[in-house]
């Protein structure tokens, strides 16, 4: 399967992107509840990540959509300003049905890449406890844990279920 993965400016179908975060905010609440976190409603993750666009689209932030040859959106990933010289990763996904194909770490590196391009000096991260796809890309590629930061987009209800993460460039 051949997947076109880069930066865009605006979001090209918002429909297909908000069916894709409901699968995103789908398997966020099935990992949460594993290890008793709060319930989340998939369907209003996607509609409050659409409504504030301007925290993954340009010029500030940045948003990488994976796109299959037929138009179907296969993933994504953003990355948001917190300061002048972070970012925070944030909203990597990517459909079952692409898992296996190297997307993940594709998305992953290229973020990363961007980051540096835009003069960033410090990533940041968090994911759920026990995710560990996530955690392993995460150590992979040199982040380390840390508390809790303050920029962090989830709000400090979801600390007993995050762990934080950070990688200077």
């Amino acid at each position: 399967m051949k997947i076109a993965v880069s930066f865009v400016s605006e979001v090209p179908n918002p429909a297909a992107l908000e069916k894709l975060l409901c699968q995103f905010y789908s398997v966020i609440r099935t990992k949460l509840n594993a290890i008793g976190g709060s319930q989340i409603e998939p369907a209003d993750g996607a509609v409050e990540t659409l409504a504030h666009s301007d925290d993954f689209l340009p010029p500030r932030n940045r948003l990488l959509p994976a796109t299959a040859q037929d138009g179907t959106l296969m993933g994504c990933g953003m990355i948001r300003m917190i300061r002048d010289d972070a970012t925070e990763l944030k909203r990597m996904f990517v459909r079952p049905q692409a898992q296996g194909l190297g997307l993940g770490s594709r998305l992953f590196e290229m973020r990363m890449a961007e980051a540096r391009r835009m003069g960033c000096k410090t990533l940041s991260a968090d994911t759920i406890k026990g995710n560990t796809p996530m955690l392993t890309m995460y150590e992979r590629h040199g982040f380390r844990r840390i508390p809790r930061y303050a920029e962090n987009f989830n709000g400090p209800e979801l600390d007993p279920y995050l762990v934080y993460l950070e990688h200077h460039l």
